[in-house]
């Protein structure tokens, strides 16, 4: 061994220590690692308070303060939620080359099924897929919750809300309704105006009814009251042909808004799902 390979060793064994030490926190830094984790902790930023813990459990920390750090971390830990996000298309496959962000920081780079901690209440998640696909969910997240479920599902817009017992959606805008089909729309009016005819030609006809029992005696009607019988008989036939139309118009509306494609949905927009210990977004982008 040459004489410059002896001295990179004593350059290199001096240094190294040094280096260690120097990465280890002070008395002062552990005491003040202490102070912001707990300040942290109050507001509510569980994961930055976490790190600081981390710092002053450090065996360069005074004992009583490691010590009350180790303890704080234990609590910062149970109380911090986890979440573990699903991403699957339209057809179910599962997506895992998807981006997401919280709050407009990056958060993952791909699906991976890992749980991932996340500091307590409201955060806005935004989905970003390899294939330019977009969706974006407001969620609360309740502290202690471990491994709540985020299921995304894109290329649909098929939604149905439904309370999850781990996170809670927050009020997200969805796509307009679609028009009510205009065929439903037409039956409907006829069928309305038809029920309106039958209603009122019946009172009518009720009217004429009583008059000609004033005027005829049993079955037998005189010659003056025949007008008002013709117009009994003209007003029962209006009133049911009326109550006929009426039905049919009614019951054909509500068919054709059943079997409407526009009933079922329009090809867009965004929307809240969840099942069981799951919650999620469906939408179509």
């Amino acid at each position: 061994m040459n004489h410059g390979s002896r001295l990179l060793i004593v350059v290199a064994a001096v240094l190294l220590p040094c280096s260690a030490r120097a990465a280890e926190p002070t008395k002062l830094e552990c005491i003040a690692a202490n102070d912001d984790a707990q300040d942290l902790r109050r507001a509510g930023k569980l994961r930055e308070a976490r790190a600081k813990l981390a710092l002053c459990v450090s065996a360069s920390c005074p004992g009583p303060v490691r010590d009350d750090c180790a303890q704080r971390l234990a609590e910062v830990d149970a109380a911090t939620p986890s979440i573990v996000f699903e991403v699957k298309d339209a057809r179910g496959n599962d997506l895992s080359d998807v981006r997401v962000q919280v709050d407009g920081q990056p958060f993952v780079d791909r699906i991976d099924g890992t749980a991932r901690p996340v500091d307590p209440g409201s955060h806005r998640f935004v989905f970003d897929a390899a294939d330019g696909a977009h969706a974006e969910q407001a969620i609360v997240v309740r502290e202690k919750e471990k491994d709540a479920r985020v299921r995304v599902v894109l290329g649909t817009a098929d939604a149905t809300p439904i309370t999850s017992p781990n996170v809670e959606p927050a009020r997200l805008a969805t796509s307009s309704a679609t028009p009510p089909p205009t065929l439903a729309l037409v039956a409907g009016g006829i069928g309305v105006a038809g029920l309106a005819v039958g209603l009122v030609a019946g009172i009518m006809g009720s009217s004429k009814h009583s008059t000609l029992v004033g005027e005829c005696q049993g079955n037998t009607c005189p010659p003056s009251a025949q007008g008002d019988l013709n117009s009994f008989h003209t007003l029962r036939t209006a009133s049911t042909v009326g109550y006929v139309v009426g039905a049919i118009g009614v019951v054909g509306g509500v068919v054709l808004w059943i079997v409407s494609p526009s009933s079922k949905g329009s090809t867009g927009g965004v929307g809240v799902y969840a099942e069981p210990a799951a919650l999620g977004l469906r939408g179509a982008f």
